[in-house]
């Protein structure tokens, strides 16, 4: 690994964790979100529209993860793959956590309002491997 690469991962592990020391707000609903080598769990799959807060750690042994949170989605509807990632034309990106270490954890908080929202983690072959989920924000 060059100097540069390990400063890189170096400076995203404690940028990384500066995030994770804001608690959430008073009134903010929490959706833990797990990174797993294959997966994304989502606990809970539904919540209020207003400030949601994506409490985001990445277990998996090895791989580098992202979330992408995309609104426009319907649920249950399987994303064309191009180039090895899934083609996401059509729907709006709200926002995202970028280069989350294994073992690594962050925060991202968004006001959402009710609909259907896309969890993804888009590295190559990741959307291809399952790594998205359906979060469904109510009134």
């Amino acid at each position: 690994m060059t100097a540069t690469r390990r400063n890189a991962l170096t400076l995203t592990a404690l940028l990384t964790l500066a995030s994770c020391a804001a608690p959430a707000a008073s009134g903010d609903d929490t959706v833990r979100v797990k990174l797993a080598d294959d997966r994304i769990v989502l606990n809970p799959v539904s919540v209020p529209g207003g400030r949601i807060v994506f409490d985001t750690v990445n277990t998996a042994t090895a791989l580098v993860h992202e979330i992408e949170v995309f609104a426009g989605a319907t649920n249950g509807a399987l994303l064309p793959v191009a180039n090895s990632v899934a083609d996401t034309t059509g729907l709006t990106l709200i926002d995202e956590i970028e280069d989350i270490i294994p073992g690594a954890s962050a925060n991202l908080t968004i006001d959402l309002i009710p609909g259907t929202y896309l969890v993804v983690c888009n590295l190559p072959t990741h959307y291809e491997l399952g790594m998205w989920a359906y979060l469904t924000v109510t009134p």
